[in-house]
């Protein structure tokens, strides 16, 4: 009798186990630590910030601005930092940054993407814990979403997933310990700063929940249920208005730097917010949105629709949240996700979805229709095979850092100077080794070898441009033609002018070609 449970514990641990090896294969799959490319890139620099600061300051690390003070040379684009009074600061909120900072002590800086293994799996074991789901529903949770994709870069993105399951645990479970409301208030005023996307989301559900609470029952009722969920609710508020706090004492305004970079991307025509809406929730120039990438979304609108009745008022709030959501976040949206695998506006609704799964996964599965049971195979492999298509795309983004690696290890600059800001993202992680800089016009190549002639000499500098076998001049107008909209171009160098500005102002000169790069490499001189 005393095998039984011990068996049990052994199948349990050997679940989990299996779970955890697929998961952080998968992720290895696309080599996270090379990762840092763009928006990962740029949270991780923000998050070595307060790190190198000793978390004295949030002013953003820039290894060119001792030379470069006014930023000519700075990689990041207008809506991705923010000047505020006497620093440059991050455009992203600060919270995740802070939660992972400490990390650093202990991990190396390209390590820091491996983090998300630790929301993914608080996140499954509430799941498990307290959502009642079986290992397979894990599986496709994580498999069989976009989760899997938002796992591959350093992001708060696996943060918010856990965080929002912790968040509603009072709601949804009905867990009144003081802990969990307490942990719930944390974590949900945590998700609702750092996501202000979320709010719609937390807006609705809590607008819907209470109504048909009211309409069901009494005015009564909903008094009682509030002060039921009191420590919860005043530690979510509490929470918030801290953080409303720090943004306005930092930052000058209470939705902090997020909102004030994207303020431009607020104002855009109701012609773009419609093509957003086509690219957030179907398909369109190369993303996959909401439905394009979970197809059982719309049977499960159209099945709880039918029997809408029928359900508990929980699920009648998840379904009416998810769907509103759906909505509007593509007319209130600063953009539409740029180049990411997967709707990131839309991370919080993986649990709700999931959620309204879980009942007619269950009945599907244990159904004897065998075509319902083939449609919920198939559409649950589609997903998969998107993810498959998604990895091998983030691979070919972690190979171009892997690569270049290869090549400033050889060559051990101290300054690299890219063509343009995604360009320089090729350094990666090692970004804190280099003074990375980008340069737009021969003006300014001109002008920055004149200023490090002055105070870099003996520093080994190199130009970095693609090589003109893989980027030619009718490629790169036409590239800079589609770029022309965000006004950063793929900088066109004139090469005579720079070669001769280096051979003048350098020491063993020389012109190299390395996988798919021209490189242009030398020693500072100094100034006469």
């Amino acid at each position: 009798m005393v095998i039984l449970p011990k068996v049990k514990q052994l199948q349990l641990g050997l679940k989990w186990f299996l779970l955890f090896i697929a998961v952080v294969l998968s992720i290895q799959y696309t080599s996270p630590q090379d990762s840092y490319f763009q928006d990962s890139h740029d949270k991780l620099i923000q998050t070595y910030s307060l790190y190198y600061n000793h978390f004295q300051s949030d002013k953003l690390y820039y290894p060119g601005y001792d030379f470069d003070p006014n930023l000519n040379y700075f990689h990041l684009v207008d809506n991705l930092y923010i000047k505020c009074k006497d620093r440059i600061v991050s455009a992203f909120p600060i919270q995740f940054a802070v939660l992972m900072a400490p990390l650093l002590y202990i991990f190396p800086l390209s390590y820091l993407v491996y983090s998300s293994l630790l929301f993914l799996f608080l996140g499954f074991w509430i799941l498990k814990q307290y959502y009642k789901f079986s290992f397979s529903l894990l599986w496709i949770c994580y498999f069989g979403t976009y989760l899997w994709p938002l796992s591959w870069e350093y992001s708060e993105m696996p943060a918010i997933f856990a965080f929002s399951l912790i968040g509603l645990l009072p709601i949804l479970r009905n867990q009144k310990s003081i802990l969990i409301q307490t942990l719930a208030g944390l974590s949900l005023s945590w998700v609702i700063l750092v996501r202000l996307d979320t709010l719609p989301f937390f807006s609705f559900f809590f607008f819907f929940t209470f109504l048909f609470l009211w309409k069901d029952h009494s005015y009564r009722s909903v008094l009682s249920k509030i002060v039921s969920l009191r420590v919860y609710l005043i530690v979510c508020l509490l929470g918030i208005s801290l953080q409303f706090i720090l943004n306005e004492i930092l930052y000058d305004h209470i939705f902090g730097t997020r909102f004030l970079a994207n303020l431009s991307g607020f104002k855009v025509s109701f012609a773009q917010r419609l093509e957003w809406f086509q690219s957030l929730n179907f398909y369109a120039d190369k993303k996959i949105g909401f439905f394009a990438y979970l197809p059982m979304t719309l049977p499960l609108i159209v099945y709880y629709g039918k029997i809408f009745k029928a359900i508990s008022n929980l699920k009648k709030s998840l379904l009416l949240s998810l769907i509103l959501t759906i909505l509007v976040i593509p007319f209130i949206a600063p953009n539409d996700g740029f180049n990411n695998w997967g709707p990131r506006f839309y991370t919080v609704l993986i649990f709700p979805y999931l959620l309204l799964l879980k009942p007619l996964y269950v009945k599907i599965s244990a159904s004897k229709n065998w075509k319902f049971r083939i449609t919920l195979i198939l559409i649950i492999t589609y997903s998969f095979l998107l993810g498959i298509v998604g990895a091998k795309i983030q691979k070919s983004k972690t190979s171009l850092v892997k690569n270049f690696r290869a090549i400033t290890k050889e060559l051990n600059p101290d300054i690299i100077v890219f063509t343009d800001y995604l360009n320089l993202y090729s350094i990666g992680s090692d970004y804190t080794k280099h003074i990375s800089l980008v340069s737009y016009t021969s003006e300014k190549n001109d002008q920055l070898i004149n200023i490090l002639s002055e105070k870099m000499k003996n520093k080994k500098i190199i130009f970095v441009d693609w090589h003109p076998f893989i980027l030619t001049q009718e490629t790169r107008n036409a590239m800079n033609a589609e770029k022309a909209k965000g006004g950063y171009p793929i900088s066109h160098w004139d090469l005579n002018r720079l070669e001769s500005s280096l051979e003048k102002n350098t020491s063993n000169f020389q012109i190299l070609d390395k996988q798919m790069y021209r490189i242009w490499s030398g020693t500072i001189k100094g100034a006469n």
